[in-house]
C-alpha cells in the first residue's frame, strides 16, 4: 500500500470516528431536550393540578425568590427605606403576594376556581406556560408563564403575566413600591416624555397617590383636570381601569375602559379587559378583534375562547361561522359549558334542530338547565325550534 493511499485510509478512519462521535453528541443533545421538555410540561401539570385542589404551595415554591426580588426592583427607582420595610416583611407576606397574583381579589372563592393548562413550550432550559382561569358568569383570565429549570431540572416560574390586570406580576408589584413612597425622579421615569414643569409634576403625583389610595372620586377629578398628554400615559390609562375595578364602581370602570380602548386599541395585554367594554356596548367589530389579538398573542389552543368568539359572531349576525366556532369549541373541550350554550344559540340560529335538541340535552343532562318549552318561550329566537318535529321528538323522550 502506497503512502499515498495509506494517507487516505488513515484520513477515511478519522473522518468516520469523527461522524460517529457527532452522531453520538446530536443523539444525546436530542435525548437532553427532549427530557428537558417532559420536565416542564410535568412540572407545570403538577402544579396546575395542585392549584385546582386548593393547593398553592408548588406554585409559589416554584417562584425563586431572589430572582424575583431582583425583578421587581430592576431599574426602578424605589424609595430606600419602602424597599428596606418590604424586605423586612417577606417572611411572613411573601406566600400571600405570591397567591394574591393568580387569585382574583373579587369574584368567584378560591375553591371555585378551575385552572386549565392550555400549553406548554420551551427550548433548554427556557419555557412558558398558557394557564386559562374559569371565573363566575363564563368569564375567564389567562397567565403567560416566563418559565425556566434549575440545575436539578425542577421548573422555576421567572414571572406571570396576568391578562385581567394587562401587565406581569413583577410590573405590578414593583409600581406599589414606587408609588408607596415617590421621588420626583421616579414620577419622571413614569412618564415617557421628558419636558414636565414642577407644577405638571406635582400633579402627575398627586393623581398617582389617589391610585395607589383608591380614591376613585379624587382621581377621576384629578385626571380630568390634567393636561391631555398625561391623560394619554398609559400608567395614567391602566390605573384609572384598576382603581375602578378596585373599588368595584363598574361605571366609572367602563369608563375607564373606554379611554383605554380610545388610546391603546390595538395592545394585546389590554385584549381581555377590553372585552368587558366593547360587547356590553355592543362594539362586536371591536371585541371580535380583541378576542383575535388575544389569541394571537397567547399563541394556544382554547376552546373558551372559541366559545366566546362564537358568541360574539352570533351577536354580529355571522351565524354560520358562529356554528363553526362553536363545533371547534366542543371539539376541543366537550365538557365545556360554554360550549354547549353557544352551540345552542349558533344552531338553533341557522336552523340546525337536530344540533340545537343535542344541545338541550347535554345542557340539562350535565349542567343542570332547566330548558322546558316554559323556559324557551321566554325568547323569540326558539319559536321555530319549538315548532319543529325535533323539538317535539326531544320533548317525547325528556
Amino acid at each position: 500500500m502506497t503512502t499515498r493511499v495509506q494517507s487516505l485510509v488513515v484520513s477515511l478512519f478519522f473522518t468516520m470516528l469523527c461522524a460517529g462521535a457527532l452522531a453520538d453528541e446530536a443523539e444525546d443533545a436530542a435525548q437532553a431536550e427532549a427530557r428537558k421538555q417532559e420536565a416542564f410540561r410535568a412540572g407545570v401539570a403538577s402544579t396546575v393540578n395542585d392549584l385546582n385542589y386548593g393547593f398553592f404551595d408548588s406554585f409559589i415554591g416554584a417562584v425563586n425568590q431572589q430572582d424575583m426580588l431582583d425583578r421587581i426592583y430592576g431599574l426602578r427607582l424605589i424609595d430606600q427605606r419602602i424597599k428596606r420595610q418590604f424586605e423586612g416583611s417577606l417572611e411572613g407576606s411573601w406566600p400571600g403576594m405570591i397567591k394574591g397574583g393568580i387569585v382574583p381579589s373579587r369574584g368567584v372563592p378560591e375553591e371555585g376556581l378551575r385552572f386549565t393548562l392550555l400549553g406548554v413550550e420551551s427550548r433548554g432550559d427556557l419555557g412558558r406556560a398558557v394557564v386559562r382561569v374559569d371565573l363566575d358568569n363564563f368569564q375567564f383570565n389567562y397567565f403567560d408563564l416566563d418559565l425556566r429549570l434549575d440545575q436539578r431540572e425542577n421548573v422555576v416560574i421567572v414571572d406571570w403575566i396576568n391578562f385581567l390586570d394587562g401587565q406581569a406580576f413583577s410590573q405590578d408589584v414593583g409600581l406599589y413600591l414606587v408609588l408607596a413612597q415617590p421621588s420626583k425622579s421616579a414620577l419622571r421615569k413614569l412618564l415617557d416624555f421628558s419636558n414636565v414643569s414642577e407644577r405638571e409634576l406635582f400633579q402627575f403625583g398627586e393623581l398617582m397617590k389617589a391610585a395607589r389610595d383608591r380614591n376613585l372620586a379624587k382621581f377621576n377629578e384629578l385626571r380630568d383636570s390634567i393636561e391631555p398628554r398625561f391623560q394619554r400615559q398609559r400608567i395614567v390609562v391602566e390605573s384609572g381601569v384598576r382603581v375602578a375595578k378596585d373599588v368595584r364602581r363598574r361605571r366609572d370602570m367602563v369608563a375607564a375602559l373606554g379611554l383605554m380602548a380610545e388610546h391603546f386599541p390595538e395592545e394585546p395585554l389590554y385584549s381581555l379587559m377590553l372585552l368587558d367594554y366593547y360587547f356590553p356596548q355592543k362594539k362586536f367589530e371591536e371585541g371580535i378583534a380583541a378576542l383575535q389579538r388575544l389569541r394571537d398573542k397567547l399563541d394556544v389552543e382554547d376552546a373558551a375562547m372559541d366559545a366566546r368568539m362564537s358568541a360574539a359572531l352570533l351577536a354580529s349576525g355571522n351565524a354560520a361561522e358562529a356554528v363553526a366556532y362553536a363545533d371547534l369549541a366542543l371539539g376541543r373541550e366537550p365538557g365545556l359549558e360554554l360550549g354547549w350554550l353557544s352551540a345552542l344559540n349558533a344552531r338553533n340560529a341557522v336552523g340546525d334542530f337536530a344540533g340545537t335538541v343535542a344541545a338541550l340535552t347535554r345542557l340539562e343532562g350535565e349542567f343542570d338547565y332547566d330548558l322546558s318549552p316554559e323556559t324557551l318561550e321566554k325568547s323569540r329566537v326558539f319559536g321555530q325550534l319549538m315548532a319543529s318535529e325535533e323539538f317535539a321528538a326531544w320533548l317525547e323522550s325528556r
